[in-house]
């Protein structure tokens, strides 16, 4: 078994499967700049490397990712850098939409905004039987983003998405199965293993075939247009009123008046 490890990020190589870990687990793997940077990073490693057959991700602690950190989206002062950081996140989601290797979300627990969607850009999602989802960006005053505006409305239908999306629900493993977002559900104990099983069962499957597929299923360059139309929508609602009160109204455990 190969492991490296970046500040914020953790490689594994086992069974032909990669294992990558985002590792901010006091934070519940909420994604700063260097994170996302890191991620980006060591999924190009995986894509150049012909070992790897197959891409696990998942989240150090108890939760998969809690989706942006609301401490540096505060400190955001202007639109450039609201655009900037937007887009440093939804370059992972892209980076996984593009990748010719399969990927499987092992969400061990919360995954939140964007942290839902970057499960949703996997191919499979392995979720622990505690495992919560939601959209949350509603809740301070955003859109979704990270492809959700894409990915979601494709896998549970526009209304259904309208509603995670508007109000926004939370889901629990077994709901979210039963709309098809969840592949398989575990027990805490059993979700490593079902999903290191999964992951190599993957990588002993033809890596051109499933390739092809996930380009035809993907669709990359319609992704990447619905990405830098949220960049821009974002960007212009984390600067807005809307998003500081929510942002501060979170922070601050109190209710936001929109």
């Amino acid at each position: 078994m190969e492991v490296f490890s970046l500040k914020e990020v953790i490689f594994e190589k086992r069974d032909g499967a990669a294992w990558v870990t985002m590792n901010r687990p006091e934070a519940l793997n909420s994604l700063t700049a260097e994170l996302c940077a890191g991620l980006v990073e060591t999924l190009a490693e995986c894509e150049r490397d012909a070992c790897v057959r197959a891409v696990v991700l998942t989240g150090a602690g108890r939760a998969f990712c809690a989706g942006g950190d609301l401490k540096t989206l505060a400190a955001l002062k202007s639109r450039e850098e609201a655009e900037a950081y937007v887009r440093t996140a939804g370059a992972v989601a892209l980076a996984v939409i593009r990748s010719a290797k399969p990927y499987v979300a092992m969400v061990n627990g919360a995954a939140a905004g964007a942290g839902f969607n970057l499960a949703l850009a996997c191919d499979f999602v392995c979720a622990s039987k505690k495992a919560k989802f939601t959209q949350a960006f509603s809740t301070i005053g955003l859109i979704s983003d990270c492809g959700g505006n894409f990915l979601l409305p494709r896998l549970v239908g526009p209304a259904m998405a309208k509603r995670l999306m508007m109000l926004p629900e939370t889901l629990s493993a077994d709901e979210a199965a039963a709309l098809g977002l969840v592949s398989a559900v575990a027990d805490d104990a059993e979700l490593a293993e079902k999903t290191a099983a999964l992951a190599a069962r993957l990588a002993k499957q033809p890596p051109r075939a499933l390739a092809e597929i996930k380009k035809f299923q993907n669709d990359a360059e319609l992704f990447e247009a619905a990405l830098h139309r949220e960049e821009k929508i974002q960007a212009e609602l984390i600067c807005g009123g809307e998003c500081k009160e929510g942002v501060a109204a979170f922070l601050e455990k109190r209710e936001p008046k929109f």
